[in-house]
């Protein structure tokens, strides 16, 4: 099976921007296939063609993210000026700083990981797909961590190397899920990537290294990042105008 919406057909690049957008009206668990087919300007039978219900574009959609989200981190990973422990850090970065950097509006995509029956609902076929795309992220940090290994960079055995991979994506799967937590940010919650970029760090520095980087910054993280985030050129929190000052009170112990 191959990743085919990597480079979707037109129809169906437009049904998933209109479904995107009624989404973002309606909510997911609201939206009528026939008004995604109406406002695409396609019928009923060429949408169900390509999409059999519409947990099929719920799970279209977050794969298409997955791509975008692949291809960035590539750009990171084959980068002729970075370092390998610069590339592991700003890799598992993109992804949060996009998230943290989006705008009010942007669909959010992260209920598809603590939403199972959409999996359950899904055609085959889709869920096919997404299995691919967690096979090529896969690859991509093997990859990556293969090569540091096969250059001596990292002294700790593997078994060391692999608790920190885990340890990493823990971090890295939390951060996107907080960034995209709209409830909890339009309460007034903006969030400083900062002190998870450090714990990132810290998690890469438990392994023993022949070296460390010394242009590993959230600086220098912050402009490599920046430039390939597609909403904006600068972190930037501060996108929610309703504050609920009471969630914000400091906590007395």
């Amino acid at each position: 099976m191959n990743n085919y919406l990597r480079n979707p057909p037109r129809v169906i690049t437009d049904i998933l921007k209109v479904a995107s957008e009624v989404i973002k009206e309606q909510g997911i668990c609201s939206i009528k296939m026939a008004v995604i087919a109406a406002r695409a300007e396609c019928s009923k039978k060429t949408l169900y063609n390509h999409f059999k219900c519409k947990e099929d574009i719920v799970v279209a959609l977050f794969i298409m993210h997955f791509n975008d989200m692949a291809d960035k981190i590539n750009d990171i990973i084959n980068s002729d000026t970075l370092s390998n422990q610069e590339k592991i850090i700003y890799s598992m970065s993109y992804d949060p700083v996009k998230c943290l950097a989006a705008n009010q509006n942007d669909l959010c995509i992260n209920f598809l990981g603590v939403n199972p029956h959409i999996y359950e609902q899904a055609s085959p076929e889709f869920i096919g797909n997404l299995t691919i795309i967690f096979m090529e992220v896969k690859e991509q940090t093997e990859k990556l961590w293969q090569h540091v290994i096969t250059e001596g960079e990292v002294l700790s055995s593997k078994e060391e190397v692999l608790k920190c991979i885990v340890s990493l994506n823990q971090v890295e799967r939390g951060a996107v899920a907080m960034g995209q937590n709209k409830f909890v940010r339009q309460f007034g919650h903006d969030f400083d990537f900062r002190p998870t970029f450090d714990l990132l760090c810290n998690l890469l520095y438990s392994l023993e290294w022949k070296h460390k980087c010394p242009s590993l910054s959230y600086d220098n993280m912050l402009k490599t990042i920046s430039p390939v985030v597609s909403k904006k050129t600068k972190l930037d929190l501060r996108h929610y105008a309703l504050k609920m000052e009471s969630l914000k009170e400091s906590i007395d112990l």
